[in-house]
C-alpha cells in the first residue's frame, strides 16, 4: 500500500491544557496526535462533508452508469473468464 503523504505541525499548547488533553486521549485509548486528528475531523465534519469525492468528468460517468444499469443496459461477464472480462474491458 501506498503512503499518503503527510503534514506535520507544531502546535504550543500551556502544560496544564496539555496535561488535560493528554490525559482525555490516554481515557480514550488515543495517543496525543490521534486525538488532536479526532477533534480537527469533528471539528471540519460539516465543511468537508458536501465537498464532491470525485472531479466532475468521473461523476457524470458514475450518474451515466447508474441511469444505464437502472435501464438495463449492460453487460454481465464472468469475473473469472480473463478472456470476456478482457473483450469487455477492450483489452488485447
Amino acid at each position: 500500500m501506498k503512503d499518503t503523504p503527510r503534514i506535520q505541525k507544531l502546535i504550543t499548547f500551556s502544560p496544564q491544557l496539555y496535561q488535560v488533553v493528554l490525559a482525555k486521549a490516554k481515557q480514550l485509548g488515543l495517543s496525543f496526535g490521534e486525538y488532536m486528528r479526532h477533534l480537527a475531523i469533528i471539528d471540519v465534519k460539516k465543511e468537508v462533508e458536501h465537498l464532491p469525492m470525485v472531479d466532475e468528468a468521473t461523476d457524470k460517468r458514475i450518474g451515466q452508469s447508474l441511469k444505464d444499469l437502472a435501464e438495463g443496459r449492460y453487460t454481465e461477464v464472468d469475473p473469472s473468464n480473463e478472456k470476456a472480462l478482457n473483450k469487455a474491458l477492450g483489452i488485447k
